[in-house]
Order: C-alpha cells, then sequence, then structure tokens
C-alpha cells in the first residue's frame, strides 16, 4: 500500500459548484493537480527506499482518500470528492495509478475529524 499525505483540503476553486472566473479556477485546477503529483512522486520514492522494491502501478487500483477536517461541521462529501478531481489526474500523471476510469480503480471517499488539522490522506493498493 501507498499512503500520500496532502497538506490542505482541495481547494475550493477546483469544486464544480465553484462560480468565480474561469480563469482563477484553471490555474488552481493546474496547480492542485501538479502539487499533488509531485506529493505523490515524493510519497512513491520513500516507499521504494523503506520497502526495497519498485511501486508499479496496479491493473486495477484500490483507493481510499480522507479528507480531514479541523471541526464537525456538516460537509458534502460528495462535492470534495468532486473537488478531488485533479489530484485525481495528479495520481495518473505521477504514475501511481493507470487510470482512473471504473475499469482500473475502486475509489472510496471518507471524512474525519481531528481537531484543527486539515489534510487529505490516499492510500493507494
Amino acid at each position: 500500500m501507498l499512503r500520500i499525505e496532502l497538506p490542505g483540503l482541495p481547494p475550493k476553486e477546483c469544486s464544480p459548484n465553484w462560480r468565480g472566473h474561469w480563469a482563477a479556477k484553471a490555474d488552481e485546477v493546474k496547480l492542485y493537480r501538479h502539487d499533488t503529483g509531485w506529493n505523490a512522486v515524493f510519497a512513491k520514492e520513500a516507499h521504494d527506499r523503506l520497502n526495497k522494491e519498485w511501486w508499479l502501478a496496479p491493473e486495477h487500483a484500490t483507493m481510499h482518500v480522507t479528507f480531514v477536517v479541523p471541526d464537525n461541521r456538516r460537509r458534502d462529501k460528495t462535492n470534495m470528492a468532486a473537488a478531488f478531481k485533479p489530484a485525481l489526474d495528479g495520481l495518473v500523471d505521477a504514475g501511481i495509478i493507470k487510470d482512473d476510469s471504473h475499469q482500473c480503480l475502486d475509489d472510496q471517499y471518507h471524512i474525519e475529524v481531528r481537531k484543527g488539522q486539515r489534510m487529505t490522506i490516499v492510500e493507494v493498493s
């Protein structure tokens, strides 16, 4: 299993419901995808050193994404998952998963409350 910890939650500009300027959305989507890809590459390299084996993207991957939120307010998990889409593309770019189609990926999304913390944890197996 490969574990990737991303700082923060998906940016609000990546949400399909965000109604800001298209250029600001495009910039944020590109940045989130890029940053996630590099975080994944670093996690992959650490995994390879620690386990002394290369991480190869499985033909069919199972992915658990946990959004760690700082308080117990109501949140829409489906909207958070939709905002995570650029990060998912970044994982494909980094070679963590082969493709984000339903034939290659079974993804599940969860919300966990940890007081004062914001992060996104991705576990791929």
